[in-house]
């Protein structure tokens, strides 16, 4: 399909359960990333009982995506696209998917440390805090690229290249991280250990904004 019949298919279904749904699903996803940040925020404040109902949130806001990517994909397999286009945009609510996925692995991992009563020195929370902050940035970007999808080529190559960006950030970022805690030999094994987990977690969301992006231009893109 040309790139003029996706963004006419883009414009004539704007409002339609489909993309609807798509925008839907996007603002959860981002809601379950800033109650990651929200969560952080609050270990850093010492303030548990508020990074506890964060994570709470977390949870139902990452639900609530699931639910949506469900009916998405229902959507999707009666709809009016060709199976190659129509496999694109699942794939591509799945990135989008897989951005809370990761985010919610992060932040279980973290749960585990505060259940456990492991005491965490605060810069390594601020290192955790910072990655996460970026990947609240990257699913934003993601957000806005939907918006533009298929309406507004421009901007949405704007908003794929400060994906581009964040995610060579957060690939800094991970490896400084990991480097640290390797090095950190005074830190209990126990913290080094669930981090990583923590770490990868939040990279690997970050990768999925960067996948999603990638899989909308070659939406708008494909056989131009």
């Amino acid at each position: 399909m040309s790139e003029k019949k996706y963004s006419m298919w883009f414009a004539k279904r704007r409002e339609s359960t489909v993309m609807d749904g798509v925008k839907e699903h996007i603002l959860k996803v981002l809601d379950t990333c800033e109650e990651m940040e929200n969560a952080l925020a609050a270990i850093l404040k010492k303030d548990e009982l508020s990074a506890r109902q964060a994570i709470e949130r977390l949870y139902k806001d990452e639900k609530a995506a699931d639910n949506i990517e469900i009916v998405l994909n229902e959507s999707l397999a009666i709809g009016e696209l060709e199976s190659k286009e129509r496999e694109d945009l699942m794939h591509m609510v799945k990135r989008i998917d897989h951005i809370a996925d990761w985010t919610k692995s992060a932040i279980r991992n973290i749960e585990i440390l505060m259940d456990a009563k492991i005491e965490v020195p605060e810069k390594v929370w601020k290192n955790i805090q910072h990655i996460g902050h970026r990947v609240v940035e990257g699913a934003r970007e993601v957000k806005f690229a939907v918006d533009c999808l298929g309406t507004d080529p421009d901007k949405f190559l704007v908003h794929h290249r400060n994906v581009d960006i964040i995610e060579h950030d957060i690939d800094d970022l991970y490896f400084a991280a990991k480097k640290e805690l390797m090095m950190s030999m005074s830190l209990d094994p126990r913290v080094m250990f669930v981090m990583r987990d923590i770490i990868h977690g939040l990279e690997n969301a970050a990768d999925n904004c960067k996948e999603a992006v990638d899989l909308m231009h070659i939406i708008q893109t494909a056989n131009r």
